[in-house]
């Protein structure tokens, strides 16, 4: 067997390199989490994937995400949202809009538009709203008869 110059080795390692580079296409899922015994409030949950090929199709990472989470829609990752990837050693990292958050106080289209808002410098406008209405007609078959809060915001004086 032949001895590999440091040259040849850097050689293929740029080319492989090259390769990897191309093929990566990450996902973002959006959907709404499920509520069990470590999740007990409900949220609007936005999965980024971490490496390529954690998605829910896939068997071992994809069936931790489905336990988690309903999925209602994907997308893939811009370039500038891949390169944070690189950062975690986690195969996903999700971020929640609660609910019953403060913000939010139980309003349904103001915890879509606060989802609308955080991906306003990734997505388009129409991607953004064909996610928001794919969470919301996911939201509206798992709770019927839901009505928006009323809140007043200033006081009328008849």
């Amino acid at each position: 067997m032949e001895k590999m110059t440091y040259d040849k080795l850097k050689k293929l390692e740029a080319e492989h390199q090259r390769h990897r580079q191309t093929k990566k296409r990450l996902k973002v899922y959006y959907g709404w989490s499920k509520i069990n015994k470590i999740q007990k409030r409900e949220a609007i949950a936005v999965a980024f994937e971490n490496e390529e090929g954690a998605g829910w199709e896939n068997s071992r990472s994809g069936n931790s995400l489905r336990k988690t989470m309903t999925i209602c829609y994907e997308r893939y990752q811009t370039e500038k949202e891949m390169s944070d990837a690189a950062a975690y050693n986690r195969v996903f990292t999700v971020y929640y809009v609660f609910l019953d958050d403060k913000a939010v106080k139980g309003s349904l289209s103001r915890a879509l538009q606060i989802n609308s808002e955080s991906d306003k410098n990734h997505v388009t406008n129409s991607e953004r709203k064909i996610i928001s209405e794919a969470l919301e007609r996911s939201f509206m078959a798992s709770h019927i008869g839901y009505k928006e809060p009323t809140r007043q915001l200033e006081l009328q004086f008849k």
